[in-house]
């Protein structure tokens, strides 16, 4: 799925300029334009039209639901947030696997960075400063302004999102963008004219979270420059980069971007381990093919003889993560330890990946592989990370039981998550538990908004009755929700 046409779409067309408030606005001398949050289209229906579009997204092969990246990203992200001003979203950061420098919000507070993007920023302040702009758009409320001056055409605005993505999915990406402009043409005419400020205030807000937060307040301008820069190579011969032809650079924004980072106090940032570990690691994953991973690994190599610090740790941990994708698990496990011994310190996607490597390195080495896991799970406790690879090298080292104990009594991720009822389904199939399973299954495709596989899956636990009197109700009870849910659409849709 090619996901620019729906980028373009969210951040030009779903731009309204709007206000920000005027506390967070007099800390940080900014218009006081005043308060963000007049719509009357409320947090909780924004979020429910994104998490409509997420079924959507997650369901496409270039949604990147990798746990060392995702729990990055959301660390970043929610230091961010927390700096910024307040408001009632719950945000979600997640990875879309495309070389292009890019980022975009879509309702509700989900925010996708390209791995582009990641791999492209030559400083933690940089990634930091373009996620900033982008939970600006939504702590701003650019979008549900714009989806509130269409909330009488809601299921219209909805279904020509929709339509995107479908139609980038089928590989016609102009096509989608056509589709877009067919369908959004008024809205886009009564909004595109607000986009350049809104434009300007998520810099704005997204430059003074960036501040609070305590990241290098250069990131931001020294990003921009950079864009620039690559613009005018570009320009004649080769499109723009993708993040200027979704957020288009303007001589103000580049000239407020410069007087802001200068008029600021020095900040002596250090980009964090897990920085330059996710870089590598996205280096490898932007493809899914023997011959990517084997050009990431050669590039690896070929740093190496010159890296020093975090980055030689780096490059080791991605020529692990490489020779794992080719199945080299004894070299990888050399990478690893390498990689290990120069960290200096426990870290948590290190030990994640050591772990991994020793289990599947020798049936001999199972149980210790399982036992490292567990070691870095009592370590980060809270950490979706460490809690997955435990859960699932208990689940392949057979040992179920202990996987139902673990998903039951920990606290790291959250049951309403497609991730947790995965691995309730897997596990309670292999205990031979065919309704549980079966519900669990059935709960991860709902969560995924693929409700009519949902209701089959359903249906099978309800057939297969072997569950007790519980649990056989909660399947009934669920079964009956989700088919009003789909007829309720149906009416919505018509």
């Amino acid at each position: 799925m090619n996901l620019k046409p729906l980028c373009c779409l969210v951040v030009s067309v779903f731009t309204a300029l709007t206000p920000i408030s005027a506390a967070y606005s007099q800390s940080y001398n900014l218009p006081d334009l005043g308060a963000a949050g007049g719509s009357t289209l409320s947090p909780l229906e924004e979020r429910q039209i994104g998490e409509h579009i997420m079924g959507e997204v997650r369901s496409d092969p270039t949604y990147l639901p990798d746990p060392e990246t995702s729990e990055y990203l959301n660390k970043i992200g929610y230091r961010l947030v927390s700096a910024g001003p307040a408001n009632g979203y719950s945000y979600n950061f997640f990875a879309v696997r495309d070389p292009s420098i890019n980022a975009f919000a879509l309702p509700g507070g989900f925010i996708a960075i390209h791995t582009g993007l990641v791999t492209a920023a030559r400083s933690e302040s940089e990634l930091a400063s373009v996620m900033g702009h982008e939970i600006a758009h939504v702590q701003q409320r650019h979008i549900a302004r714009m989806l509130e001056g269409q909330k009488n055409n809601l299921a219209w605005t909805l279904g020509s999102l929709l339509v995107a993505i479908l139609a980038a999915r089928a590989g016609s990406g102009d096509g989608a963008a056509a589709a877009v402009v067919g369908t959004q043409a008024a809205m886009a005419q009564n909004y595109l004219s607000f986009s350049r400020n809104a434009e300007r205030e998520a810099d704005r807000v997204g430059y003074a979270s960036l501040v609070r937060a305590g990241f290098d307040p250069k990131g931001m301008e020294q990003f921009f420059d950079r864009l620039d820069f690559n613009n005018r190579v570009y320009e004649g011969a080769h499109a723009a980069p993708a993040y200027l032809r979704t957020h288009p650079m303007t001589v103000e924004r580049m000239s407020e971007a410069q007087n802001r980072s200068r008029l600021s106090k020095k900040v002596n940032y250090k980009d964090s381990l897990d920085f330059f570990l996710i870089q590598a690691r996205l280096r490898v994953l932007e493809s899914n093919r023997f011959q990517g991973w084997d050009d990431a690994l050669q590039y690896f190599r070929n740093d190496l003889k010159t890296a020093k610090g975090y980055q030689a740790v780096a490059d080791h941990y991605g020529c692990a993560v490489a020779l794992q994708r080719m199945k080299k698990y004894s070299e990888a496990l050399t990478e690893i330890e390498t990689a290990r011994k120069m960290a200096g310190q426990n870290s948590n996607i290190i030990s994640k990946l050591h772990s991994e490597l020793v289990f599947l390195s020798s049936p001999s080495q199972q149980s210790r592989g399982i036992q490292l896991a567990k070691q870095n799970y009592d370590r980060n406790p809270l950490s979706q990370l460490a809690l997955l690879n435990y859960a699932e090298l208990l689940y392949k080292g057979k040992q179920y039981n202990e996987v139902i104990k673990l998903m039951r009594k920990q606290h790291a991720l959250n049951s309403r998550t497609p991730a947790y009822q995965s691995i309730l389904g897997r596990t309670y199939e292999a205990l031979g538990k065919k309704s549980l399973s079966h519900q669990a299954i059935g709960e991860m495709y709902a969560l995924n908004g693929q409700k009519v596989a949902a209701i089959q899956q359903f249906q099978i636990a309800q057939r297969s009755n072997d569950g007790d009197f519980y649990t056989m109700s909660e399947i009934d009870a669920r079964l009956r929700e989700l088919r009003k849910q789909v007829e309720d659409d149906k009416k919505y849709e018509n």
